[in-house]
């Protein structure tokens, strides 16, 4: 170990003497290194927003989507009884129900119709749905008088964006002014499409909207669960609701993990894409190593005369590589890290749909000091061969 941190030492003394000679070239390499790591820590927090983006449509993965194939027999108990009681069985506490309806709403400018889910309020966090102001639907909303309303932003305007959580709006049935109920806006969520009107209610309260003896049908559950067990508790499901008094149920996997949206080999290509940058810059570090041995002739050859061993002169020109390229992979490694957290770089992230900003990848940051040190063996490792090979009687007398 004493060896080891001598050599380091001696190597920076040696870097402190030569810099002029190998500034240029550490530039390079922390250029290089830079580049790596920004592309690699990049690509993934990019190909998370992508992934992101994608489950506010189709769930987290893994999200499993069970519909109703047929209807159950006569006097069989509501579809939503059925497979809710077969999810508590099992544990799965991540669900909701999906139901797809319409309301008719009055607006400043008269009455608008707005399409309108009612959910449970495990879809908030499911599918990543972003609020904007107030809150998202929780249970108690099931049991108001006056249901629970979350708009889109493109509704909020609409409606003349009323005081959250105590305005009521009116909602008509298909008799008009004689079939109304007041609901209230508690949350604004973010318009995922233009002008799009979007509202979600809790799916319990669709029975008791104005017009309608009962609560609509179900259109289909979704269902959260663990990515490595997707697969058993997919046919679980399956077999448990083949066959019910409600009738038989289909289950099938709705999200769309990286691999299947091709972000894999997006990766892969990314990282490819560095290490070529990174070896052109290990080449003009190369080079420099290289007139560097050669004015350290006759330096070399008088510390052989004096005992110097061939594997301590490798070593040392070995070190000299290896410390340069560390401290300029450190450099390299900051700089990146430092543009990636940046205000700027998030708010173009947020921008591409990243819901959560995650912390820099910590591999990237790995990979980008484990290619610096690469990098410094690698062109250290010929020039110091070189220098173990020079005779000393011929360095001394050049």
């Amino acid at each position: 170990m004493t060896g080891l941190i001598a050599s380091i030492v001696e190597a920076y003394g040696e870097l402190r003497v030569n810099k002029g000679r190998i500034l240029l070239s550490l530039i390079g390499v922390a250029f290089s290194v830079f580049a790596l790591t920004l592309v690699m820590g990049g690509g993934s927090m990019l190909s998370g927003a992508l992934q992101q983006s994608q489950e506010q449509w189709t769930g987290r993965h893994a999200t499993l989507q069970i519909f109703s194939m047929g209807e159950g027999s006569e006097g069989a108990p509501p579809a939503d009884e059925v497979v809710l009681q077969e999810l508590e069985q099992m544990g799965i506490t991540q669900r909701t129900r999906v139901v797809n309806d319409q309301l008719r709403i009055q607006t400043p400018s008269g009455v608008r119709y707005t399409e309108a889910m009612g959910v449970d309020p495990a879809y908030g966090a499911m599918f990543r749905v972003q609020m904007q102001q107030g809150r998202w639907l929780a249970d108690s909303d099931q049991q108001r008088l006056a249901p629970a309303l979350v708009v889109n932003e493109a509704l909020y305007e609409v409606l003349g964006r009323p005081e959250l959580g105590t305005e009521p709006v009116t909602v008509y049935g298909p008799r008009g002014a004689e079939d109304s109920a007041q609901m209230i806006v508690v949350g604004v969520v973010e318009s995922s499409e233009g002008d799009w009107l979007q509202a979600y209610i809790p799916a319990g309260a669709m029975g008791s909207l104005p017009g309608r003896d009962e609560a609509p049908m179900v259109s289909d559950f979704r269902v959260w669960v663990p990515a490595e067990q997707s697969s058993e508790i997919r046919d679980l499901l399956a077999s448990r609701l083949q066959s019910t008094p409600a009738g038989s149920f289909d289950v099938s996997e709705s999200s769309i993990s990286e691999e299947d949206q091709g972000l894999g080999a997006v990766k892969a290509g990314v990282t490819a894409v560095a290490l070529v940058v990174l070896v052109l810059g290990a080449l003009g570090l190369v080079n420099i190593s290289l007139v560097t041995v050669r004015y350290r002739v006759r330096e070399i050859g008088i510390r052989r005369s004096y005992g110097a061993t061939g594997g301590r002169i490798f070593v040392g020109v070995l070190m000299e590589s290896v410390v340069a390229t560390v401290i300029a992979g450190a450099v390299g490694v900051t700089a990146a890290v430092a543009l990636m957290k940046s205000p700027w770089v998030t708010d173009f992230l947020r921008g591409n749909g990243l819901v959560e900003i995650p912390p820099f990848p910590v591999e990237a940051v790995l990979m980008g000091l484990a290619a610096a040190t690469a990098v410094g063996v690698l062109a250290g490792a010929l020039p110091a061969l070189i220098a173990t090979r020079i005779k000393v009687i011929d360095a001394i007398r050049s």
